[in-house]
């Protein structure tokens, strides 16, 4: 059986090495949109189609930027913290991680007119983050990490140069693994995960009202993002199962020390860059009415990796190998198209929004890959997968006075993969102070909560030994917190 694995592996490492690293959750991960995000937006949770709260609003609809009254300068930061309960192994434990960041920075301008409104704007606004933490530890009896380097043909050189796979006359063996009809000894295993960064777009923005009572906008945008990736995963003899191993190697016996560790760490680090391009409508129906609709276009995004991967045997005697790969790789992602329909009520006590949301998921596709036949297996996988979704986003503001006033929302995103059928939900809370006329703060807190399941790992399943594959899989619960701060001054 193991000269079989052994030439499953050389036909594996045809493929270039720098794309077995993608995968459509790739893709999914930079085109996610969050409810918007600055602090004059984040009370409504994002439900502005047909409501103009700042320029933030012009993300969901930019129609609305002709409903500002006055000119604008806008700008924002935010305290993201994300807490993670992950269960691997039936063992549960919790981790949590904070990031700080500008929510937005923005100018609208209102051209005078006899009638009607010509409103321009643009600036930074945070669409996305990404901000995940996990740690796990367990003692797991059924596999290793060294058995996930051996069937992985982006990792199998580098762990086969830090002596995590070994090889005797007899053929090449995960290092805690050197008998496959053997029950393996059993390893412990602990790991930090992070995720961290975030996507924002660069924009300008014209509406005006063309007609009575209908106002028509465009938004062009830059997004730009940073996301970067990290992992530390460490496998213990702590009950000394793993011993010396002797063995035949050149003719010649020989003994292969103790394992004592081995430690595995990756790092990802990714620049996003894009083109955005929205259109919308609104019309004020009655005085106090208005509806929104909205569509922006599939783009392209360029994604710009660096990679590395350390990998380092230590042995009961306290000697060690170790072994590093270093790369880079681009790709494009064709970004789904967007829907929004909405309703919005407007100079009464009591006002709310709302909107659907449709996102084109299935449309996702990877370019310029490098390869074609990956890329179009890939982008197969996305077509199977990936579902068109429809997100709901309601929003309402308590008009107490011109002091103080404020807001509550909540939107619903639906699950995008048929796989992993997980929905998000965000709760949000806004607070608007007028300082006087023309100088406001803008408190907001987003609460984000939903469950995930991800792979660690999978390994070859030695006990069927029919060519199947299982998974260590880790369960998480993770609830994001955002608070945001920010002003805003009318002119």
């Amino acid at each position: 059986m193991k000269n079989i694995i052994t030439g499953i592996l050389c036909l594996f490492f045809l493929l270039p090495a720098d794309l077995i690293a993608q995968n459509r959750n790739d893709a999914l991960r930079f085109v996610t949109q969050y409810p918007v995000l600055d602090p004059a937006n984040a009370g409504i949770s994002g439900a502005s189609s047909a409501a103009f709260f700042d320029y933030g609003s012009v993300l969901r609809n930019p129609a609305t930027l002709g409903l500002a009254r006055e000119s604008s300068v806008s700008f924002g930061i935010g305290l993201r913290d994300v807490e993670e309960e992950a269960t691997f192994l039936n063992r549960r434990r919790a981790y949590d991680d904070t990031q700080f960041g500008i929510t937005n920075a923005t100018y609208v301008y209102r051209f005078p007119t006899v009638q009607g409104s010509l409103v321009m704007g643009g600036g930074y606004n945070q669409i996305m983050n990404f901000n995940r933490a996990f740690r796990i530890n367990g003692y797991n009896t059924r596999s290793s990490i060294t058995d996930f380097f051996f069937d992985n043909p982006f990792y199998f050189q580098t762990a086969f140069d830090a002596f995590a796979i070994e090889e005797d006359d007899f053929g090449q063996f995960p290092v805690l693994r050197p008998d496959f009809d053997s029950p393996f000894a059993g390893i412990d295993q602990t790991a930090n995960q992070f995720e961290r960064g975030q996507m924002g777009e660069f924009t300008i923005s014209v509406a005006s009202e063309v007609v009575q009572n209908l106002f028509a906008g465009i938004t062009l945008g830059i997004p730009v993002g940073t996301y970067s990736y990290k992992l530390d995963f460490l496998e213990r003899d702590t009950q000394n199962v793993h011993g010396d191993l002797s063995t035949i190697i050149g003719g010649e016996s020989f003994v292969i020390p103790g394992i004592d560790n081995i430690l595995w760490t990756d790092r990802i680090d990714a620049d996003i860059t894009g083109f955005s391009a929205r259109a919308g409508l609104v019309y004020q129906a009655l005085p106090n009415l208005s509806f929104g609709v909205s569509y922006a276009i599939p783009t392209r995004y360029r994604v710009e990796e660096s990679y590395s991967v350390f990998i380092r045997t230590t042995y009961e005697n306290g000697t060690s190998e170790s072994a590093r790969m270093i790369g880079d790789t681009s790709y494009q992602i064709r970004t789904p198209s967007r829907l929004n329909v909405g309703v919005s009520t407007h100079g009464l006590p009591i006002n709310l929004s709302a909107t659907v949301e449709r996102v084109g998921n299935s449309r996702i596709e990877f370019r310029n890959f490098g390869d074609l036949g990956s890329e179009i297996e890939l982008n197969e996988e996305i077509r199977d997968d990936f579902r068109t979704a429809f997100n709901y986003h309601i929003g309402a503001v308590l008009a107490i006075s011109d002091v103080i006033q404020p807001s509550f929302g909540y939107s619903y995103l639906a699950g995008v993969s048929r796989a992993n059928d997980n929905p998000v939900q965000f709760i949000t809370g806004g607070l608007r102070i007028g300082m006087n006329q023309g100088f406001t703060i803008n408190l907001g807190l987003q609460y984000n909560m939903f469950d995930d399941s991800q792979i660690l790992y999978d390994f070859y399943d030695y006990t069927a030994d029919n060519g199947s594959f299982l998974n260590e899989t880790v369960s998480s619960s993770i609830s994001r917190y955002h608070f945001m701060a920010g002003i805003s001054v009318r002119f």
